[in-house]
């Protein structure tokens, strides 16, 4: 209590001039008063300590959001150079993307242009080898009794060189024309693909006892010509590369919601091959078994050409002496999309 209400008091309790009733009552009064003044010195005290303890928070605070926004000031700085270097980069980027257009957009010029000049030069190439042999065999017809042994042999050599360098320009005539042709993409039934590659095959599949087993294979959306050339292809290679028994071809599908494409297996119980060969197989005039075997080895690569053209892939599985299955997909391609010219191409730039 403040010494100004205890000298009150005192005096109340000393006065002679104050009735013990009034002194009661004053005593009484001044125990209220001194209750409220000691109730206001806890509350002042009380409100002091809270105002120290929310200036420490308050600074504590500022302190905190200085550092804060210091921080945030070199994140900002740091931020901007990143944005710099990260446009810097987009420049980059895009002019090495121009770049890699302009290349591609070349590097297809090229391609075709080589294709047209492949094939060009190969029409061209077959007359004078025509030539070579006939004129061969006509020095052999009439001379034959003039030449020797050696000489009908130099001459069979002739032969045998230009019907082989014939069927090579073939060969490359056919893989040259694949993507070249001005049919339109239409819908193919592959039951009925090969229905008539069985009959195109009859010959060797009878001589052969061959067999090839398919049910329910979907219909697509593609180049007849090119497909027709993919499974006759592989059939053919399945009867040509067999083991000593009976070859079998089975043709099997599925759908592949993603990337929208068909994938097909071609398995047969043939020589089968390694598959360290997975590149160089499907290369054009590339043989991997012994040559005693009659062929170019352009099947492949004209197989490989048609799925590349139909948005796909094709590769296979295989051990030797357990037979091969090729794996190939087909894409949901649209006129335009693909490889192949349409009829409007090929109206607009004829052959």
């Amino acid at each position: 209590m403040p010494d100004y209400l205890d000298n009150i008091w005192e005096r109340i309790v000393a006065s002679d001039s104050i009735g013990e009733l009034e002194k009661e009552q004053f005593l009484t009064e001044m125990k209220a008063l001194r209750a409220q003044q000691n109730e206001q010195s806890f509350k002042i005290k009380r409100l002091l300590k809270d105002k120290s303890i929310a200036v420490n928070i308050l600074e504590a605070t500022i302190e905190d959001l200085e550092k804060k926004k210091l921080e945030m000031e070199q994140i900002n700085a740091k931020l901007f150079i990143q944005q710099q270097e990260l446009k810097a980069q987009k420049g980059i980027i895009e002019d090495n993307a121009k770049t890699l257009q302009e290349n591609l957009n070349k590097l297809e010029l090229s391609y075709k242009e080589l294709e047209q000049f492949s094939y060009i030069a190969s029409h061209d190439l077959k007359s004078p080898l025509r030539t070579i042999a006939s004129f061969a065999q006509l020095l052999e017809r009439r001379y034959r009794d003039e030449l020797d042994d050696q000489a009908r042999e130099f001459i069979d050599f002739i032969v045998s060189g230009v019907n082989q360098m014939s069927e090579v320009i073939q060969g490359l005539l056919q893989y040259s024309h694949i993507g070249q042709s001005h049919e339109s993409l239409e819908e193919i039934d592959l039951n009925e693909v090969i229905d008539l590659v069985k009959s195109t095959l009859k010959v060797e599949l009878e001589e052969n006892a061959a067999s090839i087993q398919f049910q329910d294979l979907p219909t697509i959306r593609g180049n007849k010509v090119g497909i027709i050339q993919l499974f006759q292809n592989l059939i053919h290679n399945a009867i040509k590369f067999r083991r000593a028994n009976s070859p079998i071809v089975a043709i099997s599908s599925r759908y592949l919601p993603e990337p929208r494409q068909w994938e097909f297996r071609v398995a047969d119980n043939g020589m089968g091959m390694s598959e360290e060969f997975q590149n160089k197989v499907f290369l054009p005039f590339q043989r991997l078994n012994t040559k005693k075997i009659a062929g170019l080895g352009i099947g492949l690569a004209i197989c490989h050409k048609v799925v590349k053209l139909h948005g796909g892939q094709i590769r296979y599985e295989s051990q030797l002496g357990m037979g091969t299955t090729f794996v190939f997909t087909v894409s949901e391609v649209d006129p335009g999309k693909s490889g192949y010219e349409t009829k409007e191409d090929s109206d607009i730039n004829p052959k």
